[in-house]
């Protein structure tokens, strides 16, 4: 008897005899098939009683007609459709038919179901190893490849209608306000397309640990059982789309009476992936009731991690140069931004390093301030400060913070730079004769102010210091000690005063040795140098 069985989008005319043919991936059997999810000779169709019939060959996915196993002789009739764990065989009409999948195309074209809710509980991952042969493993790299055998192979309105819905996607994406609003957004977005029963965004933190930064599920609480951290984990190291066919004979659940109570049968799990920095994972979990995972729902989640990915980053970056922008100048942010880029460890990450600090404080400003009113204090610090400030920043200085009515900077960090010192010398002296001008240019009413700077070189800590809700990078250390103490006790108003070591590397130019000093908490004496500035 002759018929025609369509397997994996190719017609196969088969002569079906009392033997029959076989489907599976290995060389034995009669029609191959690609996917990992099916066994070597997984089934067989044959001739029984003069009709067509089908039975499983003890694959590890099964066999199923109807939702119906076919451990024993079944038979099946034309337009019946076969799964093969979950790749389908259909009985089609010999002679060229076109033929579309309707499972992809119902995925095409749901309404989209806001998640019904959002929980912030952390759940707990499980080491628990995984058997690869009963798994489909796509490399993220294949993506672009999917696509477009998808456009190939399908009609031009289902195409149309992916792009346009990934499209769509991208554009809502786009407009969250904050990384937790994206995420949401993302999920939203995600279990509206693929029906699922839990999903998981898991980002890696600095160690490369995935950690859940987003748990929907469909019922709150239903489930409590770990997802594995061994497929998040391969997904994310290995850059591979994991789509696990039947959890009930995956040796990762054997020992897991849960997944008979919650009908789990499916895992799928996509790397999020931008150039090639691997940011996390996107973990979803099917069940018996939703009919498991589909290799569309597995195209699809790529395509979406991939969006998901771009916008983590985008967030992300954005978050950073907002922060490096408070301390640094505009260069210098785009340089740390570029260095953070192409180094493994974070461009902010705590180390030791040769710097110059320098701090300046407005003499005599709090007794002035005593009787002014509090908007012109506050207008007079911040025009003092922002002109400071610029002098700071256009010698790639970075601004530590204000206190009151003083600035700490200091330059050589994050981004090293050789010539720390003279910057750091150059931004004070910069400081003092823009102070002049302003003085000279002042409005009336406003007082003459005069500073004090302190400059001093050296090896010092420098790294992000604080708690998980507030962190700031400073920099610690003897160094900083004394350059604040030749601030508040050397220097007189209208003068650069700087360290032994900064006037070692700077050479003698314009500098004038001071009298030796015992300062607070410097265990020896200190021979200082003044800067001469004034022309």
């Amino acid at each position: 008897m002759k018929i025609t069985l369509l397997v994996e989008g190719a017609r196969h005319p088969v002569e079906l005899t009392d033997e029959g043919v076989t489907v599976g991936r290995g060389d034995a059997a009669s029609i191959r098939v690609a996917s990992n999810a099916v066994s070597r000779v997984h089934s067989r169709f044959f001739l029984k009683d003069g009709k067509p019939h089908v039975m499983d060959l003890k694959s590890l996915n099964g066999t199923t007609l109807n939702g119906a196993s076919v451990a024993i002789p079944t038979p099946f009739r034309l337009g019946d459709t076969v799964l093969l764990g979950e790749i389908p065989v259909q009985w089609v009409p010999e002679g060229p038919t076109e033929t579309r999948d309707a499972v992809f195309t119902s995925m095409l074209m749901p309404t989209v179901v806001p998640p019904k809710g959002s929980t912030e509980s952390k759940i707990s991952l499980e080491d628990r190893a995984f058997d690869a042969s009963g798994s489909i493993m796509v490399p993220h790299a294949s993506l672009e490849a999917m696509l477009a055998k998808h456009q190939a192979e399908k009609p031009s309105f289902e195409v149309g209608a992916l792009f346009q819905r990934l499209a769509t996607m991208a554009g809502q994406l786009l407009r969250a306000a904050s990384l937790q609003e994206f995420l949401d957004s993302v999920m939203t977005l995600v279990t509206g397309q693929i029906p699922c029963q839990r999903g998981f965004i898991l980002l890696a933190d600095p160690a490369g640990e995935l950690v859940p930064e987003l748990v929907w599920e469909e019922k709150i609480g239903a489930i409590t059982n770990p997802i594995s951290r061994t497929i998040a984990r391969t997904a994310m190291k290995d850059r591979v789309t994991i789509l696990t066919t039947d959890a009930r004979v995956d040796p990762r659940f054997a020992a897991g009476e849960s997944i008979k109570i919650h009908g789990i049968t499916s895992a799928l799990c996509t790397p999020l992936i931008v150039d090639d920095q691997a940011l996390g994972v996107i973990y979803l979990e099917s069940s018996l009731n939703k009919g498991g995972f589909k290799r569309e729902d597995e195209h699809l989640l790529s395509a979406m991690g991939n969006f998901a990915a771009v916008g983590i980053q985008r967030e992300r970056e954005a978050r950073f140069r907002q922060r490096l922008e408070r301390y640094h100048s505009p260069q210098v942010v785009s340089e740390i931004l570029k260095a953070a880029q192409s180094l493994d460890a974070p461009i902010l990450q705590a180390r030791r390093c040769e710097i110059s600090v320098l701090f300046a404080d407005i003499s005599g400003f709090t007794r002035m301030s005593e009787g002014m009113e509090p908007l012109q204090l506050a207008a007079i610090l911040n025009r003092s400060f922002e002109v400071m400030t610029d002098q700071i920043f256009a010698r790639g200085g970075t601004l530590d913070k204000y206190i009151g009515d003083a600035i700490m900077a200091f330059f050589g960090a994050p981004a090293p730079d050789p010539d720390h010192a003279r910057h750091a010398v150059e931004a004070a002296v910069a400081m003092q004769q823009a102070l002049e001008f302003m003085n000279k240019d002042r409005p009336e009413g406003y007082p003459e102010l005069r500073m004090r700077i302190g400059v001093n070189s050296g090896e010092a800590f420098a790294g992000d210091i604080g708690c998980e809700k507030r962190m700031d990078y400073t920099v610690m250390g003897s160094t900083v000690n004394l350059a604040s103490r030749l601030e508040s006790s050397v220097a007189k108003p209208n003068q650069v005063v700087i360290g032994p070591r900064t006037a070692e590397i700077l050479g003698l130019d314009n500098l004038r040795q001071l009298d030796p000093v015992s300062l607070k908490g410097i265990e020896h004496d200190i021979r200082p140098f003044e800067v001469v500035w004034r022309e």
